[in-house]
Order: structure tokens, then sequence, then C-alpha cells
């Protein structure tokens, strides 16, 4: 996770701490949030870099980490 930026370290924390979180879920968590676009945005970036995946619930997507949090740090 050290070629992440600030922010996304901070959604990536947020991921981690729940499991499983949505983009709202993500903006209700982080300090000093960005709008819910730039949430959304941030994630999917995320995902194209490999740390998260999704699954559709509904209408949401549901981000989940694709490593370990130990295993991420390394």
């Amino acid at each position: 996770l050290a070629n992440l930026s600030r922010r996304e370290r901070q959604i990536m924390d947020v991921v981690y701490l729940l499991g499983a979180a949505s983009a709202s879920q993500v903006h209700e968590r982080i300090p000093d949030p960005p709008t819910q676009t730039a949430v959304r945005t941030m994630l999917r970036i995320l995902e194209a870099k490999g740390h998260l995946r999704h699954e559709k619930d509904g209408v949401r997507h549901i981000y989940r980490p694709t490593t370990p949090r130990d295993a991420a740090q390394r």
C-alpha cells in the first residue's frame, strides 16, 4: 500500500476495517471526505490497481480487498 496516495490509503483502511464496504460507507468514514462521486472514482481506481474487487448488491457495488491487510502492508 506504500504506492497509494493518502486518500487511497484512507479508503483502503475503511474497507479493511469493515471487511466489505459500499461507496457511501467509505464516504461516511473517511476524514474530510470528497464528494460521493470522487469516492466512487477512487474505488474504481483502486480496483484497477488490483487492491479491490467488487460484487453487485442490487444497484450498489460492495468492495472487498483482494489481499489480507498484513500481506498488503509488506
